[in-house]
């Protein structure tokens, strides 16, 4: 999948792959969560799903997750040695990180209702929120730089151009503060930077990024002269015994125009905010909302608050064919990089995934068992016919009842051409025999 790796479009079983439209939405947490009950039936009880909400003590730290993202018309293309990709995207990423034990019971119940927790001093650092939204032209290509005996090495980059749209983001570097009651709140100390986009619009000047893959294969036959989706080939596919990949996905930041953001950075000490429950943010700039002076808002930590950089990660991925090119495993490692403390940035979640597949030209299904954040387990499902697909990674929270910590499901609507127009005529005649494509290509081959 381009998506995860761009070298993956080489040697592919379809010649030509056009997507039609594409869907789909991720949200995860360790906190807050429905308890016992199917994803099927929360939807149906949404008016009323608040009285099933429930709150995880247990952990020292919070974090949430949420990705959406939207594909338009795009294909990618494979034949000989090269392959090229062409996709329009729109993507939205929201991030909560170390958010501190002692901030949920005022986020649960309000300030007001919370007596036993007022009057205490309380400190944290590190807290990272981020949204982004953008949508993107992705130009993608793979090239197979050699090939030696069974060997297969192949690399892949893909082009990303950005229009932004709207973000926010805030990093809280330290906070020690004391919930006097309802109406009081003692800043001791505040150090954070903050940005946000009050109105948002699409925006050409959205920067660029960029995706790097490497992948090796180990073909089923020594076909050094093997061409996929050429009518010297056969027109047919070899497959491989193993593949490993290797991608950094998502380098680079979306950019927005300095006067379509606020921004503010606070260095503040000992600060009294009054009726904090009844601030009326400033319209010209909502971050201003602690009533101080403006010679306490400074330039900030962040030297460039325009930019917010994207959920970069490392992926390590592993597929085996088990049996006959039907039946395969997968493995993949998934580890987000994490921005510096003096950026605006997201974090992408991290996973370990095992997934066994059967497919097949019109037919695939997959069973992935993933851990998010590598310890909490979800068991998915994927689903290929023709041309539809539809998956989850959480499917036993769709079937089952669970307590609910998020939710995910997305769908494709693609066209298939598995052969070069050069091989109809190959094609039609294979079954009369006419051609000899084991001869032709010299290995094991398949359609």
């Amino acid at each position: 999948m381009v998506v995860l790796n761009p070298s993956s479009m080489a040697n592919s079983k379809t010649f030509l792959d056009i997507n039609v439209v594409g869907f789909g939405s991720y949200t995860n947490n360790d906190y807050v969560y429905i308890q016992d009950m199917t994803l099927i039936h929360a939807i149906g009880k949404s008016s009323t799903i608040g009285k099933e909400i429930r709150y995880d003590v247990r952990r020292k730290e919070s974090r949430f997750y949420n990705r959406d993202f939207v594909t338009g018309p795009g294909a990618t293309w494979s034949k000989g040695d090269h392959g090229i990709g062409l996709a329009f995207n729109a993507r939205s990423y929201s991030g909560l990180q170390h958010l501190p034990a002692f901030a949920r019971p005022f986020i649960e119940d309000g300030v007001k209702f919370n007596t036993p927790y007022q009057d205490i001093n309380y400190s944290a650092s590190n807290i990272k929120l981020s949204s982004l939204t953008f949508a993107e032209i992705q130009a993608s290509y793979s090239y197979i730089f050699l090939k030696k005996g069974k060997e297969m090495f192949v690399g892949g980059a893909s082009i990303k151009k950005f229009y932004s749209i709207a973000a926010g983001a805030a990093n809280i570097y330290n906070i020690d503060l004391n919930v006097r009651d309802s109406n009081q709140i003692s800043l001791q100390t505040l150090n954070m930077d903050a940005m946000y986009t009050p109105h948002p619009k699409l925006s050409s000047k959205g920067g660029m990024g960029l995706d790097l893959g490497f992948t090796y294969q180990s073909l089923l036959a020594s076909c050094e002269s093997y061409k996929p989706n050429t009518k010297k080939s056969g027109c047919r596919y070899i497959p491989y015994k193993y593949k490993i990949g290797f991608s950094i996905i998502d380098i680079g930041a979306v950019k927005f125009k300095e006067e379509n953001i606020r921004f503010a950075g606070y260095e503040l000490k000992d600060v009294e905010w009054m009726n904090y429950s009844n601030t009326k943010t400033d319209t010209a700039n909502a971050l201003n909302v602690f009533e101080v002076s403006e010679a306490s808002i400074n330039e900030g930590r962040v030297k460039k608050p325009t930019k917010v950089k994207l959920p970069t990660f490392i992926s390590l991925q592993f597929d085996y064919n088990v049996w006959g090119s039907f039946i395969y495993v997968n493995a993949s490692i998934i580890q987000g990089i994490p921005h510096g403390k003096n950026k605006f940035g997201l974090r992408h979640a991290n996973s370990l995934s095992i997934s066994p597949r059967f497919e097949t030209k019109w037919i695939d299904f997959a069973l992935p068992f993933s851990l998010y954040e590598y310890k909490d387990p979800q068991l998915g499902l994927n689903m290929r016919f023709g041309p539809i697909t539809i998956g989850t990674d959480k499917f036993l929270n769709w079937v089952t009842n669970q307590d609910i910590y998020g939710a995910d499901i997305y769908f494709y609507a693609k066209i298939p051409i598995f052969y070069h127009p050069d091989c109809k005529a190959s094609m039609k005649h294979r079954n009369k025999g006419k051609i000899n494509f084991k001869k032709a290509s010299n290995c094991p081959i398949l359609n």
